[in-house]
């Protein structure tokens, strides 16, 4: 037909042209009436149909090519494959030769939304046998991803097994991939430690790029924990379908918003994770298509979800703690039976000595040195007192756990009770060869139990002593207002920063007991007693430098004169 000439009518077509027009009249009137997606493409990647239903569902008009079988802008995934690899699409394959049987597939569409289809395709042939082009059929599963009974159940079940050992590292990213993408399009795992807001230990999203996006994200943008613990805090879910303002509100700055516009998510359900009335975590689930919002039944299930993952890390938490009190425990008995040991065995040899002597002079009719006696008796005194100490540890331990620790208040100058107890350790001190400074210019008054003040002075200095052996050890007692402060500082072998945290804890040690004795329950029945009189202990190191402990203590109900104490304290020598 030449151009620009007038229609031609029926009457000028010869029967082949007149049958050609109307199979092809026919052709498009079945492509658009059809109530699938119908596209037809040639092996050079040409467009030859996209009925209406393709158009809906791939939202978009109809392209001009689909090179090499991809359609423009859509990202195809398998619909039941959590792995989140790109699979190579049916009408790709089917360019090839291969028949492309029907199956669920996830395609992520130009807009960015997601659609679930069941697709298949096939190839066309010309009478060479060669692939001419190929047929993609697709039908949409459902507007809205919600699982059935069965698929919730399988669900649950899966999530069960998956749960029902204790939680370890391997579990996080287990979970997600059967709630990604069967539950959501992206999820991420929040978890803390008793007393800390929650961090997220894994997250997972249905599309490689995004997945990355995502992760990056978290990486360079954690929520701080004034954003975490409003969202969970109250251990109730929130729905939420998150718009531009959300977007712009969450943002800290033009990088933080264009990631988060990037993963194109737009519903948001965030489930807390309680246990024992605490809440340990939270799991957030996103889509991101507006229109598939999540369902009361989907958030009941991602509710049962959470109850079980939150047991789970409970119990591998409670599982760890058993584990580390039994090493615990071990370690203890085997420290303590070495300990207890230690005065016993020259108590032992010293009383067998006296014995031996004592039977050989009185086999003589000799009379028993009064000179051996008294030097025997010494080491005895000296072994029992040290026994003492022991045992009132393992005493105060036992009534600490049991809430029993009792304290009988008095007025004293805390002043005075370092200057005493600097006074009793003036001998050990110059045998370990320190030199002891005291700087306490006046008087701190207060109301506390003397024993147990005396207990922790005495505690922090033969601390000082112990491991500062050689070098100054400095005291100063002050005050400020109605706190007291009292500060030991030695330069000894010092405290590395990994073991700081820990050494106020029930047996704990940051150095071998083969080197320094003691059952390192010290410091540990230091805090304790200090926190019974509503103080802090607190400690700085560097391994090498030597540490310094400060004591703060409140003074109590104290009269107004005592803020303002005139005059030193002297040293008690009695």
């Amino acid at each position: 037909m030449a151009s620009g000439s007038a229609p031609l009518s029926m009457t000028h077509l010869d029967s082949e042209e007149a049958d050609a027009l109307l199979k092809e009249g026919v052709l498009r009137l079945l492509l658009e009436q059809a109530s699938e997606a119908l596209v037809l493409v040639d092996v050079t990647g040409r467009v030859l149909a996209f009925n209406v239903e393709a158009g809906r569902n791939f939202r978009m008009s109809q392209p001009e090519r689909a090179e090499q079988g991809w359609l423009p802008g859509c990202v195809w995934m398998r619909a039941e494959d959590a792995s989140m690899s790109v699979e190579v699409p049916p009408l790709a394959r089917a360019l090839t030769g291969e028949w492309v049987a029907e199956s669920r597939w996830r395609v992520r569409r130009p807009d960015g939304t997601h659609v679930v289809l069941r697709a298949s395709a096939v190839p066309l042939e010309h009478q060479a046998g060669l692939t001419a082009g190929a047929l993609l059929r697709a039908c949409e599963v459902a507007a809205s991803p919600a699982l059935d009974a069965v698929d919730s159940a399988r669900l649950l079940a899966e999530a069960g097994a998956l749960l029902g050992a204790a939680f370890d590292e391997e579990a996080a990213p287990r979970l997600l991939r059967l709630l990604v993408p069967a539950l959501a399009d992206a999820a991420v795992l929040y978890l803390g430690l008793p007393g800390e807001p929650p961090r997220p230990v894994t997250a997972l999203h249905t599309e490689p790029e995004r997945h990355a996006l995502l992760q990056e994200l978290l990486r360079r943008y954690p929520l701080p924990p004034e954003r975490v613990l409003p969202l969970f805090g109250a251990g109730q879910p929130e729905r939420l379908r998150v718009t531009e303002a959300h977007l712009e509100a969450a943002a800290r700055d033009a990088e933080h918003a264009r990631m988060l516009r990037g993963l194109g998510l737009r519903c948001y359900l965030g489930v807390p994770l309680v246990a024992r009335e605490r809440v340990i975590g939270a799991l957030a689930l996103f889509r991101a298509d507006e229109a598939r919002d999540f369902t009361g039944e989907e958030a009941r299930l991602a509710e049962e979800v959470a109850r079980r993952t939150a047991l789970s890390v409970d119990n591998a938490r409670l599982l760890q703690e058993a584990r580390e009190a039994v090493r615990l425990r071990d370690e203890f008995l085997g420290i303590a039976s070495h300990e207890l040991k230690t005065p016993l065995t020259p108590l032992h040899l010293k009383v067998q000595l006296l014995q031996k002597q004592v039977d050989g002079m009185a086999a003589h009719h000799q009379p028993v040195s009064a000179e051996r006696v008294s030097e025997t008796l010494e080491v005895v005194q000296r072994q029992v007192r040290k026994l003492t100490s022991l045992v009132d540890n393992l005493l105060d331990v036992s009534r600490i756990t049991a809430g029993r620790l009792k304290l009988e208040v008095e007025e004293m100058d805390l002043a005075s009770v370092a200057a005493e107890i600097l006074y009793r350790f003036a001998p050990s001190a110059s045998q370990l060869q320190c030199e002891l400074e005291l700087h306490a210019p006046v008087p701190v008054m207060g109301r506390w139990d003397r024993l147990r003040l005396e207990q922790v002075v005495t505690n922090l200095l033969s601390n000082a002593l112990k491991y500062g052996a050689g070098h100054p050890v400095r005291v100063a007692v002050e005050a400020e207002g109605l706190t007291a402060r009292l500060t030991v500082r030695d330069g000894g072998i010092g405290i590395s920063a990994e073991d700081l945290p820990r050494i106020f804890e029930r047996f704990e040690r940051a150095v071998s007991d083969r080197h320094y004795g003691g059952l390192g329950l010290g410091l540990y029945i230091t805090r304790q007693i200090v926190e019974a009189f509503g103080g802090t202990v607190r400690a700085t190191s560097e391994p090498g430098q030597g540490s310094v402990f400060v004591l703060e203590l409140p003074r109590g109900d104290i009269p107004e004169e005592w803020l303002t104490a005139h005059g030193a304290p002297e040293p008690s020598t009695s």
